[in-house]
Parts: structure tokens; sequence; C-alpha cells
């Protein structure tokens, strides 16, 4: 299963077609909150294809984490501000090992990371804003992940 993992537009969103086409190709899209507008857009055009959760500045009550089977893979996707990841990671790696998760997809730092910590792997695709995102492959428990930049 191939998944596009996006945080932090903050009402940004390219108009390219190349843009749409790779969105077009993939089986899921992840948005970590901080872009309400941008959620509300893709949602419209891609429906259950995105999987989203809300963030600090996004009007969503009660959705600000969740895990997702992606393939047989657990992933749990959540914004990152109510784990306090400006702080550190250990709460939020905490959490997703209690759970049964392996792969974590956060944002809320606007900064590109890839952590591992007591066996769980924490992302941040860092702010679309700047062009950041994720490319990820899920399959049978595994997740290959690339970091991506677009030039915006």
């Amino acid at each position: 299963m191939n998944i596009v993992v996006l945080s932090d537009t903050h009402g940004f969103l390219p108009s390219d077609k190349e843009f749409f086409d790779l969105l077009d190709e993939v089986d899921r899209i992840y948005h970590l909150g901080d872009g309400w507008g941008e959620i509300r857009t893709l949602e419209y055009a891609y429906g259950s294809k995105l999987v989203y959760v809300g963030g600090n500045n996004d009007p969503v009550y009660g959705k600000d984490q969740l895990i997702d089977d992606a393939d047989g893979t657990k992933i749990l996707l959540t914004h990152g501000h109510t784990f306090g990841v400006r702080h550190g990671l250990d709460r939020l790696a905490d959490h997703a090992r209690e759970n049964g998760v392996r792969y974590v997809f956060y944002g809320h730092t606007h900064m590109q990371a890839d952590d591992t910590i007591g066996g769980v792997r924490l992302i941040n695709p860092g702010t679309f804003r700047r062009g950041n995102y994720c490319f990820a492959t899920a399959s049978g428990g595994k997740l290959l992940v690339r970091q991506m930049t677009r030039f915006v």
C-alpha cells in the first residue's frame, strides 16, 4: 500500500498537475493536522482515501490521534502537540508501544525527522508549506519511508 503523508499545510496546497497525479496514484493520503481547509479539500476530492487527524490549529475535537491498519501494518497518526513532541518523543513512543504500534507519523514541529525509540519508529514529514512530505509503502507489518521535498 502506497501512502503520501502531509502535515502542517497551513493554508497551502499546490495547484500543479504533478502533485495531484501523485495523490491519484497512491492508495492512501495521511494528513497530520494544521491545515483544516486543505483537509476539507482533500476529503472532497479523495473521500475515504484520506485519513486525517486534527492539529492544534484545527477545529477537530476528539480526533487528535488514530491507529490505521495499512495492509497489515499498524500506524499511529497524530499531530503530536498533545504528546509534547517539541520537547521530546518519549511520551509518544511509550503511547505507541502501549498500543502495539511500531510506526508513528506525527507533525507539529515543522521539521523532518526519523527517529527510533525503544523499537518504535517516529517519522515527521515536516511542514508541507516548505514542500516537505513523506512517501511510504506499507506491507505485511513493515513500513518503508522516504522523506521528500518538492519545490513550492
